[in-house]
């Protein structure tokens, strides 16, 4: 059989995402996840009030494609960027072009000046992707307290005796007067 060229002529639309979305969103975006985490979370999208917005890139009647944008919850005109998906054989058809232009449509719609998105610095192709749709760096600090190991430092300190340098002149005698013979660190 000779090669034969095929003309596919389609037409993707971007629009609100709605509750009966999760199945495909599913299917097409997030199989990592289970199909309740995506409906629970595509509910929680949803509900009125929360400052957050959900499209979908729909093909042929199927979500093909999301974002989300979030209004900062301490300044109305900053919005988070976030959950950009697109399945896999329509990643090189521009549907990711399509879900940025609609969300920064939405974003101005709703009185946003500034949208932000948070990757992780290995992510640098996604990065980049970003650049290109007129995102730039800004120069962030992040600062990290481990709790965990301080609690497990803490407590290893409690098994330590303390030795205390009498400096005023009291004696092993006196010492043992405050109960259990060592100084009261409280009183120093």
């Amino acid at each position: 059989m000779a090669n034969q060229d095929f003309n596919l002529i389609g037409a993707i639309k971007v629009r609100s995402a709605e509750e009966n979305d999760a199945p495909h969103l599913h299917a097409y975006c997030f199989p990592e996840k289970t199909g309740e985490q995506v409906a629970e979370e595509l509910r929680t999208d949803l509900e009125t009030g929360n400052g957050t917005y959900r499209l979908v890139a729909e093909a042929s009647g199927y979500p093909i494609g999301q974002v989300t944008v979030k209004h900062s919850p301490t300044n109305p005109e900053i919005a988070q960027v976030g959950n950009l998906a697109v399945a896999g054989p329509f990643r090189q058809l521009g549907v990711a072009d399509h879900l940025m232009g609609a969300a920064e449509a939405t974003a101005t719609a709703n009185g946003v000046k500034s949208l932000e998105v948070e990757l992780a610095p290995s992510e640098a192709s996604v990065i980049q992707r970003y650049k290109d749709w007129g995102f730039i760096e800004k120069p962030v600090v992040v600062l990290e307290k481990m709790l965990e190991a301080e609690v497990e430092e803490a407590a290893a300190e409690a098994e330590i005796e303390v030795e205390v340098d009498d400096t005023d002149g009291s004696t092993e005698d006196e010492a043992s007067e405050n109960g259990d013979g060592q100084t009261s660190l409280l009183d120093a």
